[in-house]
């Protein structure tokens, strides 16, 4: 579940961060969305972490546990927050924050959310997730389910168009190789979103910026290990 900090508390209250800061090949779109204004500062607030105080925690994270870590940015709310995984059962993993919000996935596509509000309740993902996974261009589907003011379900039916687009060197945590970035755009009643996902050779979606609601906007997620 994500936490969502305040950025005035940022600064003191690091216990994990980004890593590959300097001359990487990649420093992926976390590190660019904190540093061009998924994390900007306002009047109201301190000083975003810079790169440096981000590089100087995350070996040190990485060290403390064997468990897989990641960090999540959302774009509409000025936060970010670092996940771990949780639970896992074949292709799909839950991911936590410190204060207990999860995000599902299936083999890196989001499938469902808990404890943001206007949570995404599921979502089918199975034609999207098999051209993403082996890098192929195509068409797919998608199912999302929300719940309303009634507490009644809500169902979007979307239709998306994936493309392979090049191929780029990344390296992030203990992530590094290339990877290859797709787009999926999708549409459909009233809606349409972008996701994007960088995918290595075995299928492993390391770095994605997902659509998961009409609430609470984009999640960028990079996966440190």
């Amino acid at each position: 579940m994500i936490s969502y900090l305040k950025l005035g508390a940022l600064v003191g209250g690091l216990t994990l961060a980004l890593a590959a800061c300097g001359n990487q090949p990649d420093q992926g779109s976390v590190l660019n969305a904190i540093k061009g204004g998924a994390l900007k500062k306002s009047r109201e607030t301190s000083a975003v972490p810079t790169a440096q105080e981000l590089s100087q925690n995350i070996g040190l994270a990485l060290k403390n546990t064997d468990k897989r870590l990641a960090i999540a940015v959302v774009e509409n709310r000025n936060s970010f927050t670092f996940l771990t995984e949780v639970a896992n059962n074949g292709a799909f993993s839950t991911w936590g924050s410190p204060d207990r919000r999860t995000i599902s996935e299936k083999n890196g596509v989001v499938t469902a959310t808990r404890g943001l509000g206007a949570d995404l309740m599921s979502a089918e993902v199975g034609s999207s997730l098999a051209l993403i996974v082996n890098r192929h261009s195509g068409n797919a589907r998608r199912t999302h389910v929300y719940l309303n003011g009634e507490n009644q379900e809500q169902i979007i039916q979307l239709t998306c168009s994936i493309k392979a687009l090049w191929a780029e060197s990344i390296a992030i945590g203990e992530i590094s190789g290339t990877v290859t970035v797709l787009d999926e755009e999708c549409s459909g009643p009233n809606v349409a979103f972008e996701n994007t996902y960088k995918v290595t050779p075995a299928g492993r979606i390391v770095q994605s910026r997902q659509w998961l609601g009409p609430v609470n906007g984009y999640l960028t997620i990079q996966k440190l290990r």
